[in-house]
């Protein structure tokens, strides 16, 4: 039998709360058992309910997404938080990943992919609409142009490397990496400075991207 995924929705326009909530709610595996409407009241709910999921608009009264997010995950780091917004905004994101976010969601995303998304996330998988991981790999030049230029640059990783990129994927810490694959702290930093060097990116969230479009986590 599958897991029950509990889910809090946080938004301040309650249109789009209870909009949210009943998306959400469409899958067999997915139970949104409360919501709230700034951040203030997401922290609340965070701590009473401790959810699986939390999806979470950044724009709000009192407390914004962005520092809810940082309180959430340093109180309670496994509950995982998908930020849903309208903003596609590279520096947004960014804050919003830094802060522990699990993905970076835009709330024109059909009730099929979001109920994808918040599966993968309570995997503990990295998840941004194509859109956001457009605007978050943006610039990384020099580096692969094309599709087929990036997967052939990821087939010329070696295989400690891809080990490296796939655990990326799921938001895995340094320290987290090496005690998985049995390596000092170092000796991942050096290969994650390789992995994003071979190919063309800036930062591990735009790794963890790549990873996850090309299928490696």
């Amino acid at each position: 039998m599958t897991e029950m995924i509990t889910v809090v929705v946080v938004e301040d326009q309650w249109m789009v709360r209870d909009g949210l909530t009943a998306l959400a709610d469409i899958a067999d595996n997915i139970n949104v058992i409360g919501s709230g409407s700034d951040g203030n009241e997401a922290l609340t709910l965070a701590a009473t309910l401790q959810p699986h999921v939390m999806l979470m608009d950044i724009k709000m009264p009192n407390l914004d997404g962005i520092e809810a997010t940082r309180r959430i995950k340093a109180a309670q780091p496994g509950i995982e938080i998908l930020v849903l917004t309208t903003f596609i905004d590279r520096d947004l994101i960014q804050r919003a990943l830094s802060a522990g976010a699990s993905g970076y969601l835009t709330k024109d995303i059909s009730a099929e992919d979001l109920a994808e998304a918040i599966s993968a996330a309570a995997r503990g998988l990295v998840q941004l609409t194509p859109d956001v991981a457009a605007r978050l790999t943006s610039g990384a030049s020099p580096g692969p142009s094309t599709s087929q230029d990036m997967q052939s640059a990821i087939d010329q990783l070696t295989p400690r490397e891809r080990d490296v990129l796939q655990l990326l994927a799921t938001g895995a810490s340094n320290p987290a990496i090496a005690k998985e694959l049995h390596l000092s702290t170092g000796t991942v930093k050096n290969h994650v400075s390789s992995i994003l060097r071979q190919l063309g990116l800036t930062e591990r969230t735009s790794a963890a991207v790549v990873a996850s479009q090309y299928r490696l986590s």
